[in-house]
């Protein structure tokens, strides 16, 4: 088939041509009539540098030993940094998941202000399509879940996972955490390490305080994760200063008391007794003075532990939704001539096939 026959072919058949392609318009405008909003927004984010020495330490290096703290071991708070390959995985985790779903957001759109649990189980609602979706594709599964126990869903969202225990979600509990887990991401430049939060709704205002609230969120479980150690340390001292400073106020009383009560050592036994009171007295003061030193010590080790997540673009309220109504239409239209167009070539051809037969 030549070109001048190819064209023929194509005029002949403009009616058809014409048809096919009117349906892929009508099934495009439908789409972008019906299709949900969606309003998106990001923010840049730069992680703390695994080679950057925060300023208590160099401060301990300084001046540590003007108040007898030394600042050797304080070097080790960078290596324990959290690598940016792996802040997708803390959004992406169960226990951030949980407190984002327990986030109170402002929606413009319905102008009320709900978790975002509530949001998705109670007051979005599916668009035409997501219905139709729902009552052909996903009927089946509907069906069965009218004949379940509705025990599994009187269980409460907790408000913050503990992640040494078992978590037990529901089976709508979990379908908006998948929901979450696609709306709410991040993604890192390898080579920067620059991290990227994009935040996906169905209301604009929502979309930026989701953003938001993903960020604070972000910054409070990599805290957690980098300050765990050092705080377990620092309670731990802590603990033992309550307990070297009562040793030492008890000394101290007890010195007091006798020295009251002896003004004139006049006898052996009794300088004997006060000198064992003193020598009892300093090593508890030695001992209270050491741990106090060493508390301070933790509280620094524990400020170099947090971590630093600088903002480099907020997350700010989108103008536009996503859904663009007329590059629908085109290529609703496009895809529909390119259809009508090979339905005619092939067409064409089978009945040339099974005229020569």
């Amino acid at each position: 088939m030549d070109l001048i026959e190819l064209v023929q072919t194509f005029w002949d058949a403009r009616g058809k041509i014409v048809k096919i392609t009117g349906v892929f318009v009508v099934l495009g405008l439908l789409i972008a009539l019906f299709s949900p909003e969606e309003y998106s927004t990001s923010a840049t984010l730069m992680p703390e540098s695994q080679s950057a020495q925060s300023g208590a330490s160099g401060l301990l290096q300084q001046y540590g030993g003007m108040l007898g703290i030394s600042g050797a071991n304080l070097s080790g708070g960078q290596e324990g940094s959290i690598p940016p390959q792996l802040y997708p995985n803390i959004v992406q985790s169960l226990p951030y998941q949980v407190e984002l779903m327990n986030t109170e957001v402002y929606f413009s759109e319905y102008d009320t202000t709900a978790t975002v649990h509530d949001f998705f189980s109670e007051i979005h609602a599916p668009s035409v399509l997501g219905y139709a979706r729902k009552f052909t594709i996903g009927l089946p599964g509907e069906i069965i879940a009218l004949f379940k126990s509705e025990e599994q869903n009187v269980n409460p969202l907790p408000k913050k996972v503990d992640r040494g225990s078992v978590l037990s979600l529901t089976k709508e509990q979990m379908e908006i955490v998948e929901t979450l887990r696609e709306r709410l991401s991040i993604s890192v430049n390898q080579e920067t390490g620059i991290l990227t939060l994009n935040s996906k709704f169905p209301d604009p205002q929502g979309a930026a305080e989701i953003g938001q609230a993903g960020i604070k969120l972000l910054k409070q479980h990599v805290k957690e994760y980098r300050t765990q150690k050092a705080r377990q340390n620092l309670e731990f001292v802590q603990e033992q200063v309550k307990e070297a400073r009562k040793r030492f106020e008890e000394a101290q009383q007890r010195l007091a008391e006798f020295r009251d009560s002896n003004q004139n050592l006049a006898t052996a036994k009794a300088q004997s007794r006060e000198q064992e009171l003193q020598s009892r007295y300093d090593l508890t003061f030695n001992l209270y003075n050491s741990l106090s030193q060493r508390e301070e010590q933790a509280k620094l080790d524990l400020q170099e532990e947090i971590p630093v997540l600088s903002v480099l673009q907020p997350v700010s309220v989108p103008l536009n939704d996503n859904t663009s109504g007329l590059f629908i239409l085109i290529v609703s239209g496009m895809l529909g001539g390119i259809i009508s167009l090979g339905w005619v070539v092939v067409s064409n051809w089978w009945e040339q096939i099974s005229f020569k037969q």
